[in-house]
């Protein structure tokens, strides 16, 4: 009778040393990303202290792309271990890396004595890699109990010839989570990582043990930015662009007025964001690029006036003001919509922030066509000496069209209307 147990026992044996694993490991499966990680800490009785042993397990999407999980709450101080594809070799990358800041992480070197690489594979339709990290835990990083990990990804980013200290992408996705690590598994002296248990959540607080955080309200420094630049960029640079090729008298008053003003709130505000940036994606590079040429463009306007009071004739600053402007113009509102993908709006925001761009661009155009067709039509047009003194006044000056090729001629074969500021 007791051999007929005895197969039995040794199942429940087996199932009580997994039982026993499990408790002691914590998993996390991140929804929608197709990516989960498990750790456990077990106590190494040679060195007396607590080693990590961290699994990442992850499901590629077509262009490969990057996860990583840190030990920690903040990106600041935290150790990341981080894994992507070489796609030339098809073999995973592991870097170990850590950050000052919300920054791109910096490879960690010589951390073979830290930590070690026990598996790093890539099938077709899945990553995994083991870690062991020597004496990373102790109750001293806990907070009521729990211990904090930070994971981000990019699934977008594609490595070509990579190696550890390949540059990461922007992540598309990040969070924290926290876990119970205080149950000890047996002392060991083996290396083994835990498994990865089907998308399970195992020993992971539901809420945070940090203190609650205020609600930031509405008012935000990032949306109150994108709301002075979505008005600066779609709205004031737009209307003075108009108006210098409006037929007014005064339209190079209402355009400088104008520019001035949308130039204030944009410096302004961009100078403001950067100073408390800590990473600098696409979104700000771009950003910048236009802020430095606002200040060169707005040179450029500047000397072409004083030139033309003087010689009453375009000069390379005429060219630099104007195509500057346009580009200005063009890439500065194509920015405010990469600023909106980055800030995760809908499908809905983001086409109706394309619908009003694609109606401003095209307004734009139809706005130079009319003008180009003012100026050919009243090339030798005479101007009336009445219209010559309330153009003085108005401090109106012109930089001509793109079909001017006499730039001496201006002066003599102009209209009062066609004064215009491009």
């Amino acid at each position: 009778m007791a051999l007929l147990h005895t197969p039995t026992a040794l199942v429940y044996a087996v199932l009580l040393l997994l039982s026993s694993t499990l408790v002691a490991s914590i998993q996390y499966c991140h929804t929608g990303a197709d990516f989960c990680f498990a750790a456990t800490q077990q106590h190494n009785t040679s060195s007396d202290s607590h080693d990590v042993y961290l699994t990442i397990s992850a499901t590629p999407s077509r262009n490969g792309g990057w996860i990583g999980v840190g030990f920690g709450r903040e990106m600041k101080g935290s150790l990341m271990f981080i894994i992507y594809e070489d796609r030339e070799s098809r073999s995973l990358i592991t870097s170990v890396r850590s950050a000052s800041g919300h920054v791109m992480p910096k490879v960690l070197e010589d951390v073979e004595d830290q930590v070690s690489v026990l598996q790093a594979t890539v099938s077709d339709n899945k990553y995994l890699a083991e870690f062991i990290c020597y004496s990373c835990w102790s109750p001293d990083v806990e907070v009521k109990g729990l211990s904090p990990y930070i994971f981000a990804g990019n699934r977008e980013q594609s490595f070509h010839s990579a190696d550890k200290y390949s540059s990461l992408m922007y992540h598309e996705f990040k969070g924290k989570v926290w876990g119970n690590m205080t149950v000890d598994t047996e002392d060991t002296t083996e290396n083994s990582a835990p498994s990865i248990q089907g998308d399970e959540i195992i020993g992971i607080a539901s809420d945070s043990p940090d203190s609650p955080k205020k609600p930031k309200g509405f008012f935000t420094p990032v949306r109150v930015h994108g709301t002075i630049m979505t008005i600066s960029f779609m709205g004031l640079y737009f209307a003075g662009s108009v108006a210098i090729r409006s037929p007014v008298v005064r339209a190079f008053k209402y355009h400088w007025m104008i520019q001035a003003g949308a130039s204030v709130l944009a410096l302004g505000n961009g100078l403001y964001m950067f100073l408390r940036s800590t990473h600098f994606g696409p979104h700000k590079i771009i950003g910048l690029t236009i802020l430095c040429s606002l200040i060169i463009q707005a040179a450029a306007g500047y000397k072409h006036h004083i030139d033309f009071v003087k010689i009453r004739r375009q000069t390379i600053f005429t060219l630099v003001h104007r195509w500057l402007g346009r580009g200005i113009l063009l890439f500065g509102t194509m920015n405010v919509g990469v600023g909106m993908y980055y800030r995760k709006w809908s499908t809905l925001g983001l086409f109706t922030w394309f619908v009003i761009w694609c109606i401003e661009i095209a307004g734009y155009g139809y706005v130079l066509l009319q003008h180009q067709r003012r100026q050919s039509q009243q090339r030798g047009h005479a101007i009336p000496k009445e219209d010559l003194e309330e153009i003085a006044d108005a401090e109106v000056f012109d930089i001509g069209g793109d079909l001017d090729d006499d730039e001496d001629g201006v002066e003599d074969s102009v209209h009062p209307h066609t004064l215009f500021l491009t």
